[in-house]
């Protein structure tokens, strides 16, 4: 079992659970924002919405209906921040207040191998050099480590750019032995507070889990 909270350095809440088809326990808003959705679908929401409002209690925070905004990015109470993850089965959500960690980025996948066409998309030709020198026995993990560490930097880069980024436009540095890597953008003109951020990732039987935070200096 993944450890979220090992994932990030600054105080954080954490909940994580399996899927659970708990509309009921949604506010009318939410509700009426998944009633045309599929059943994993309002799985996935109604369950990251319960374990968020459980984790920002643990912190102070009031509970509110928690509708994305139209791009899909999540909507936090005033002075809390958050991510949400999941995977098969599997939510996880992180939160914090504002005046901690200005944004957080989460990502949970399953552990398996990323299909060829996958790992061209994903991977920047240095680290595809990189994946080919690593011991054999980590090699078949490292694309979809590499997939699960873009996904979480871009989380926690666009509160702060509301810009977009293709999995090209971000290299990563990856230190296997520690559990961390450093995510770099390679796109011209990017935020230079955000251009260039750490994170922490783990690999257990099933997932993988990175997170990457930032905090204004």
């Amino acid at each position: 079992m993944i450890a979220i909270a090992d994932l990030f350095r600054g105080p954080v809440g954490v909940e994580a659970a399996a899927l659970s088809q708990a509309d009921g326990e949604l506010f009318p808003e939410e509700r009426a924002f998944i009633q045309a959705a599929v059943p994993k679908r309002r799985a996935e929401f109604a369950t990251a919405r319960i374990l968020a409002r459980r984790a920002l209690a643990a912190l102070g925070a009031p509970p509110i209906p928690l509708v994305p905004t139209p791009d899909r990015a999540p909507v936090w109470p005033s002075g809390y921040t958050g991510s949400i993850s999941h995977c098969s089965n599997y939510c996880a959500v992180v939160v914090a207040r504002s005046r901690d960690v200005a944004s957080l980025g989460l990502d949970v996948e399953d552990l398996r191998e990323l299909d060829p066409a996958m790992q061209d998309l994903v991977l920047t030709p240095a680290e595809r050099r990189w994946v080919g020198a690593q011991p054999r026995d980590i090699q078949a993990v490292l694309p979809i480590l590499i997939f699960s560490a873009k996904e979480a930097y871009y989380k926690c880069q666009y509160p702060t750019t509301r810009g977009f980024l293709d999995f090209q436009d971000v290299e990563l540095s990856i230190e296997w032995a520690s559990g961390s890597f450093e995510a770099r953008v390679l796109k011209a003109g990017w935020p230079a507070a955000v251009a260039r951020l750490s994170g922490r990732f783990v690999v257990d039987t099933d997932r993988v889990g990175c997170g990457v935070e930032f905090v204004r200096g």
